[in-house]
Parts: structure tokens; sequence; C-alpha cells
């Protein structure tokens, strides 16, 4: 989701949101999301070594669920710098993408505290497909506002059809989870390199190119 950037024109509607506005309020609650999750971890109650490997499913989902958020942060950044103008479709769009965010840290918590039982994990891989499906649905907002821009379009096509197979991934592992909540647990992992490591390749070449 990173791939593409294109340098965005003036997002400012006098006596509306500015696009710094819609940045500042999203980056806090991305920021309050990450503060509740690592709240959420619990010390063991002992200070024997077995009770807090015992914390191991915890500490699992607590990273994915970090990663995962850490990746919707980056991406967002780079989301909002296609923006043209914010518009109240955008505005609703990036809200509603938050909304499904904030229920992370719930969703990390009830995990952890299941060790992951089949229900849970699937209501975890039921949030991650919504999460999805709100940053794809903010995306598709913002490529609408630009629509007579031949080359934009063009561009971000390959960016919202990695995004379609990621939500289709993610409606996989609803039911992977009912059956085997670790290969579901697994799914989430591979999902997140899918995103990270071309972006970690692509900055790898580029040092690479600057020798």
């Amino acid at each position: 989701m990173t791939e593409t950037p294109s340098p965005s024109r003036s997002a400012e509607i006098p006596g509306g949101f500015s696009k710094a506005r819609l940045e500042a309020f999203s980056d806090g609650v991305i920021a309050v999301i990450i503060t509740i999750m690592v709240l959420e971890l619990k010390a063991p109650e002992s200070a024997a070594f077995e009770d807090f490997l015992k914390l191991w499913p915890a500490f699992a989902i607590y990273g994915v669920s970090f990663a995962f958020v850490a990746i919707y942060w980056i991406n967002h950044h780079s989301l909002l710098n296609l923006v043209a103008r914010v518009t109240a479709p955008l505005i609703w769009a990036n809200n509603l993408l938050l909304f499904f965010m904030s229920l992370i840290p719930f969703a990390t918590a009830y995990v952890g505290a299941t060790h992951f039982a089949p229900a849970p994990t699937a209501i975890y891989a039921a949030l991650q497909f919504l999460c999805g499906a709100g940053f794809t649905s903010t995306l598709s907002v913002i490529v609408a506002q630009r629509r007579d821009d031949p080359d934009f379009v063009a561009a971000t096509a390959p960016r919202q059809r990695k995004n379609l197979i990621s939500l289709s991934v993610y409606a996989l592992s609803i039911v992977v989870a009912w059956f085997a909540p670790l290969a579901a647990l697994a799914i989430f992992v591979a999902i997140a390199l899918v995103y990270v490591a071309p972006t970690l390749f692509a900055s790898a070449q580029r040092e690479e190119a600057g020798r």
C-alpha cells in the first residue's frame, strides 16, 4: 500500500477541514490504539518463569496487532499524500477505518486471554477484514476524486488489486480460524510481510543505487 505515491493537490477548503487536521486526528487515534494495546498486557501473578511463558499467546497476538497498526499508520500517511481535497465522503471513510482500528485492542486482548481459541481468533480475523475494507474504501474515495487523471488511476490500480487480494485472504482466514487458529495467525503474519517486505526491499535497492 505504500507504492506509487503521488503529489497531492491543495487539500484546503475555506471553512472546512484541511488535510493536516485530518492527518493529525488520525495519528492521534492510532497512537491511542497502540497505547491501549500495550496496557492490556498483564504481568503474571507469580515470579515463576513457567507462568511468564504461559503468556506467549498474549505477546504473540500483540506483536501481530502492533505490526498491523504500524503498517496502517505508514500506509495511511501515504494515502493522504494522494488526497486532492478533503471532502465529506473522505472524512467519513477515514472515520470508518479508524472505528474498525479502534477495536483492535479489544480483539487483541480477547485472543490473548483465550489462548487463540477458535471463536475469538475468528472475530480477530473478521476485524482485520473490516479494517482492510475500511482502508480500501478510503482509497476508493481518493481515486474517485482524481478519476479525471488517467495516469493517477493507472498508477493506483495495482495498489487496489493488492488490497482486494488481501481482503480475500482475510475472508479465508475467518474460516481457517474456526478449525486451526494458529494457521490463521500464520496467515495474518504472511499478509503483514506482503506489505512490509517489498518496502524494505525497495529501500535497500535505493540505498545500494545511491552508493
